[in-house]
């Protein structure tokens, strides 16, 4: 898994999904289009995708979220100005337990979280020792999802698909 921030700490506590609670789940679920807890037929196909959920400090993960926030602020105007307090006080805070939090979703790519913003700002606002993060491999389960056989992507199945029609044009023109 390819994730820029909090590199060490992800792959030391790298595991797979079918290890993973419940409550870490559902936030994967719901970033999935057109399913629910409920369409997915066949949870065993999830099982091995590659995930990492860890609780880091609250310290060293809002260092990062700022680190990020500073780079993304171009504008002029904002300089000098508390970026996280400035968006803390713009989203209006959700309502998360204190146990068997839901984690932050980290983002493959730019930026920090690819969901989890709000969540990110309830635990820091109300001053959580840790928060709680997940990374996982979104080509992986994706993939998985759209398997038409076990072990075969789509993508696989077309190339097989591919290669046998021109086999069998290669035994025809023969």
């Amino acid at each position: 898994m390819s994730y820029p921030e909090f590199r060490e700490a992800l792959q030391r506590d790298e595991t797979s999904f079918r290890f993973l609670p419940l409550y870490a789940k559902l936030p994967v679920i719901r970033r999935l289009p057109g399913f629910e807890v409920s369409s997915i037929p066949d949870w065993s196909r999830l099982d091995e995708i590659r995930v990492s959920y860890v609780e880091l400090g609250r310290h060293q993960v809002e260092e990062a979220v700022r680190s990020y926030l500073a780079g993304a602020a171009n504008d002029p105007a904002t300089k000098g100005t508390d970026a996280l307090a400035t968006l803390a006080a713009g989203m209006p805070p959700v309502a998360l337990p204190l146990v068997a939090r839901p984690p932050c979703l980290l983002s493959p790519g730019k930026g920090v979280f690819l969901e989890g913003w709000a969540a990110f700002l309830t635990y820091w606002s109300r001053s959580d020792r840790t928060i709680p993060l997940l990374a996982v491999d979104w080509q992986s389960l994706y993939g998985r999802l759209t398997d038409n056989e076990p072990g075969r992507s789509v993508l696989q199945c077309q190339i097989e698909a591919t290669s046998c029609t021109a086999e069998h044009a290669n035994l025809q023109l023969r």
